[in-house]
Order: structure tokens, then sequence, then C-alpha cells
């Protein structure tokens, strides 16, 4: 761990020294790239399991949160080893980054079985404790526990992802997404449907959608495998590994924080959940309707947000202290050009884009609801851009403890107290939870920002 290399490689020199905005645009727009593919395919394979039925389409964002609940560990050591492993890149100390690699490889492994296994058992008793009966409890749980076989194959390629990011190398990360989602795609409809263009399917339903997403998964490994072994100056072999209690616990200080900031976030969405559920599953489709849709026009900023740890990292452990400070601006004005964009295409293509979800307007109340959802989500957008670029900054630096602040503030301190007052003492519905939503990611980036005012000197002195 005390070996010093003077290792630098041209992607590296670029991240420290390159145009800031040249970085910036360079190393985040295959992230947006990726995210988008990743959205379209949730889009798509929305649509898929809409024609079943609006109980299934619900079912599959209904069990989100819990999932997501899990896969929030696996986030925090991918998070950890980013920040790690591009510090120790800035600094020219290849070698300890590698060390880092291989941790995070292993406890994502052994976390990722652990978590398969629970998440299928827990599953029929949490669903039913978030308020699913009957039919939709059946389905949720069938969706849900198919879902969890691909846990195990989640968590390890957030492992491959953070030794790919951590060296900028976003296209790869980008290549890698576009296959996966692409053959989730393809396999989609065969799974779900009885026929496909009069070719014989498997017809298996929502059950299907599940196997096709855990088959993606699979392939999103190898293909991290691949990428990783062909490409990555950072090499995994477990070879004769053994546990560092020096690098376990530096992965661990910096993980359980991101890590409770994420599955507080998750329990936090998995109770918010069960709110919107209780106004009926018309309001649950169009919550997951209007967040679909608004998630693509996200894209871009949070990909930024995503590129800022690697790119923060890298500069802060080559001691570019003044220049951490700029990037970190530049971004959020970067941000702030594509939030305008994406707020003014949300409002004018509103009713086009619902129209993909929602046939003929049938549904004249879910129509209502989620069209009222996209204009409240256009000023949000704004909010969840700088958002992500506040979490990037603060990840790259390793405080991953005001992350974790944050994230929880965001949904236990604001959004669900809000949502239960304005239930409790008005007669606004579900429009009570749109506004809870924009105040408490609001109010969320203007307490971050503050914080950033205040700690970047203590930090980057």
């Amino acid at each position: 761990m005390t070996e010093q290399i003077t290792y630098k490689d041209n992607k590296t020199d670029f991240i420290t020294h390159g145009d800031i905005t040249k970085v910036i645009m360079r190393l985040s727009i295959p992230l947006m790239i990726s995210n988008l593919i990743k959205t379209f395919y949730g889009i798509v394979d929305g649509i898929y399991v809409a024609q079943l039925s609006a109980e299934d389409y619900a079912a599959t964002a209904f069990i989100w949160p819990l999932q997501y609940l899990f896969i929030a560990f696996g986030l925090g050591i991918s998070i950890a080893a980013t920040s790690l492993m591009s510090q120790k890149l800035g600094a020219g100390k290849r070698n300890e980054a590698k060390i880092y690699a291989n941790h995070a490889m292993v406890i994502s492994i052994l976390m990722g079985l652990v978590f398969s296994f629970l998440l299928y058992i827990i599953a029929p008793t949490a669903l039913s404790w978030m308020g699913a009966k009957g039919t939709f409890l059946e389905k949720s749980t069938i969706f849900l526990q198919i879902n969890a076989f691909g846990l195990l194959f989640d968590l390890i390629f957030f492992a491959y992802q953070s030794i790919l990011n951590s060296q900028g190398m976003t296209k790869a990360i980008t290549s890698i997404s576009a296959i996966s989602s692409l053959s989730n795609v393809i396999l989609d409809p065969f799974f779900i449907f009885d026929s496909v263009l009069g070719i014989p399917a498997l017809g298996m339903g929502l059950e299907g959608a599940a196997y096709a997403t855990v088959l993606s998964k699979v392939l999103l490994v190898i293909l991290g495998y691949i990428h990783v072994k062909a490409k990555s100056t950072i090499e995994v072999s477990l070879k004769g590994f053994s546990f560092d209690k020096n690098v376990v616990g530096e992965l661990f200080s910096l993980s359980v924080p991101a890590s409770l900031g994420s599955s507080g976030e998750a329990i936090g969405f998995t109770i918010l959940n069960g709110f919107i559920q209780s106004y009926g599953t018309t309001t649950l489709a169009a919550f997951a309707m209007g967040n679909r849709i608004s998630d693509i026009f996200n894209q871009a900023a949070m990909g930024i947000g995503m590129a800022l740890t690697s790119i923060i990292g890298q500069n802060y452990g080559a001691g570019n202290k003044e220049r951490t400070k700029e990037i970190f601006k530049r971004a959020n004005v970067i941000i702030t050009y594509f939030s305008i964009f994406a707020a003014t295409v949300l409002i004018i293509f509103k009713d086009p884009l619902l129209s993909i979800f929602i046939k003929d307007r049938a549904d004249i109340e879910l129509w209502r609801q989620a069209s009222e959802y996209i204009y409240y989500a256009a000023t949000i957008t704004f909010f969840m851009g700088y958002f992500s670029a506040i979490n990037g900054f603060f990840q790259g630096l390793g405080q991953t403890k005001l992350t974790m602040f944050l994230s929880l503030a965001r949904l236990w301190l604001l959004r669900l107290p809000i949502i239960m007052v304005l239930k409790t003492y008005t007669n606004l519905g579900s429009t009570g939870i749109w506004i809870a939503m924009l105040l408490s990611n609001g109010i969320t980036v203007l307490f971050g920002f503050t914080m950033y005012l205040k700690k970047r000197q203590s930090m980057l002195s």
C-alpha cells in the first residue's frame, strides 16, 4: 500500500489539466447517452407491460423502491471505490488503485449473494406491509422475486463500473449499457407475449419481463469483465486474494454513509409509494408514467453529476484545489442550460409524450393526474440536476457523510412530512404529492449549495 509510482496516462492528464468544459462534456456525454439508453429501455419495457394491464404496469413501479433498498448498498461500495481509485490515479498511485478494485469486487460478490437470497425471502411480507393486496400483491411478489436473482449481477457490474468510471472510461460504460438494454428490449416481447410478428413466443406476461431483465444483467457482467480485462489500466485479479483490513476500513468508511443515504432514500420511496398507492392505482400509474417521461430529460444533467465523482476525485488527488472549485461552478452552469431545454420540451410536448402510455386519453383521470405531474416535473428537473452535481462533488472528495445527510433529509425531513401534512389538512389530493416533491427537492438543493459554500474553504484549502 505504500508503493507510489509515477503513472499518468493520457486520460488522467486530460482530466487534471485539460480545458474544464471539454473535460466535463467528454466524460459526461457518454454517461448521458448511457442513462438515456436505460431510460428509453424503461419506457419501452413499460409500454410492453402496459399492454397487459394498468395493474401490471403499476406493479413494476411499486416494487422498485424495495429492490433499490438492496441495490443501494452495492452502489455505496461502487461510489467509495470510484472516489478512492480516482484519487489514487490522480496522485499517480496505480498499484493502490488496483488493490481497491480487487476488494470492491470481492465485497460486491459476497453482498450480491446474500442480498439476492434475502430479497427473495422477504418479498411477500414486505410488499404486503407496503399496502399491496389481492392480485396486485401476487403480481408484485412474483415480479420482485424473479428480479431478486438479478441483484447479484447488479452488484458485480457496479464494481466493474467503478473501475471504468474512476479512469474516465465513460464511453465503455455507454457501450455496455447500450448492448444490454438493446438485448432486453428484444427479449421482452418474446418473453411477455404469446407471439411476436407471427412468431410463437413464451407468453409469460409480467414474469417474462422480469426474466428478460435478469438475463440482460447477466450480459452486463460479461461485458463489464471483457471491457475491464481488455482496456482498463486497473487490473482485477482475485488469485491469491486476501482482505486488507485497512483497505476494507477505507471502503466501508466511505460506502456506509453513501449506502445509508441511498438505502434511506429507498425506504423513504417505499413509504412514499405506500402513500401514493393509498390514493389508488391510477395515481401510482400517473406517478410512474410522469417519472419515466421526465427521466428522459433529466439524464443530461444527471450524467454531469455522475462524471463529477471521477473528475473531482482525480483533480483533488492531484492537488488541483482551485481547479476543483472551478469544475463544480462550470458543471452547474452547463446543468442550468440543459435544464432550461428539458423543462421547455416537457411543457411543450407534454400531450404527445403522455399519449405514448395513455391510449386515446381513454382514462380521463389518469390523463389528468399525469398531465398535472408533468408541469411540476418540468421545474423539478432543475433541482435534480443541481442535486446530482452536489452529490458528485462531495463524493469525489470522499465526503459521503454530507451526501448521506442530503439524501435522507430530502425524503425524511421534507418530502414525507409535507405529504402527510397536505394529505391531512388539505383537499389537494394527488396534487399534494407533486407539491411535496417540488418543495423537498428545491429546499435540499438550496441547503446543499449552502453546505458547499461553508465547507469549500476547509475541504479545498
